[in-house]
């Protein structure tokens, strides 16, 4: 019995490291981008993002902030807010910007604002930022409009905070016709891998496809996909193992003793 228990605490004991590597292995935080998006699940569209850099132009002119958009397919577990805030201060983001991160696979998002941002945005201001125009189209998978919402949506609120003037006129569609601007998006989006063995040995961001010239997004999304090799592989032995004990193992019976 005695030996059945140890081996029971052992192979929880490597459970639990093998799920401890994971997940710090999700918990790294990609490299800031040359722009204000970092699209590492492949799911904006390039006519955004080109809006999205006018928009952040516009905006740091006249209130001194950006809008920054960072996209991922998993957290492995880490809490969304979490991961933005450190997000946001491992990019070194200033005092007047925004962060607004989207995790594709798990149906979540964060905004992380600077210290100047969060002070002129009440928690009031800040939810129905999130509530409105934007979580009905995430959650819809339309991830070019939520996104397009937010960002404009945020931008006017810090430049009306600072009595500052702001022009979005001419970006996300506002100059095309109704029709087309209703047109549903085009971009692909990925299927959700919400279940348990998914998230053991499914990774995301690996078909990304980033710029020529952001070569340094590139690099990390490479190291991670070398890194993860290895960490899956070790969730792998440690499943294998503790199957072998539980259905494949028989029970060694002792010799009866000679009297």
């Amino acid at each position: 019995m005695m030996d059945r228990r140890v081996w029971a605490m052992a192979l929880a004991l490597l459970l639990c490291l093998g799920l401890l590597v994971s997940a710090q292995a999700e918990e790294e935080y990609p490299p800031r981008p040359q722009g204000v998006t970092a699209d590492l699940a492949a799911v904006l569209g390039d006519d955004l993002t080109k809006d999205l850099e006018k928009l952040s132009s516009r905006l740091e002119k006249a209130v001194g902030g950006h809008v920054y958009v960072l996209t991922r397919h998993f957290l492995g577990g880490v809490e969304a807010q979490r991961y933005a805030d450190k997000v946001f201060e491992v990019w070194a983001l200033n005092e007047n910007d925004a962060l607004l991160l989207l995790v594709i696979g798990e149906d979540s998002y964060a905004l992380a604002l600077g210290s100047a941002a969060k002070g002129a945005l009440s928690a009031e201001t800040r939810t129905a930022l999130l509530a409105g125009h934007f979580r009905t189209p995430f959650l819809a998978r339309q991830y070019d409009t939520a996104v397009a919402e937010l960002a404009q949506n945020l931008a006017q609120s810090l430049a009306k905070a600072k009595n500052a003037s702001l022009d979005c006129s001419g970006l996300f569609g506002q100059s095309e016709t109704s029709s087309s601007a209703a047109q549903a998006q085009s971009t692909p989006q990925p299927i959700s891998l919400n279940d348990f063995w998914n998230s053991m040995f499914a990774r995301d961001d690996y078909g990304a496809t980033e710029s020529d010239n952001d070569q340094i997004l590139k690099d990390w999304q490479d190291a991670r996909r070398n890194e993860e090799t290895r960490v899956n592989w070790r969730a792998v032995i440690i499943w294998a193992i503790v199957i072998y004990f539980l259905f494949f193992r028989k029970k060694t019976r002792k010799a009866p003793r000679r009297r």
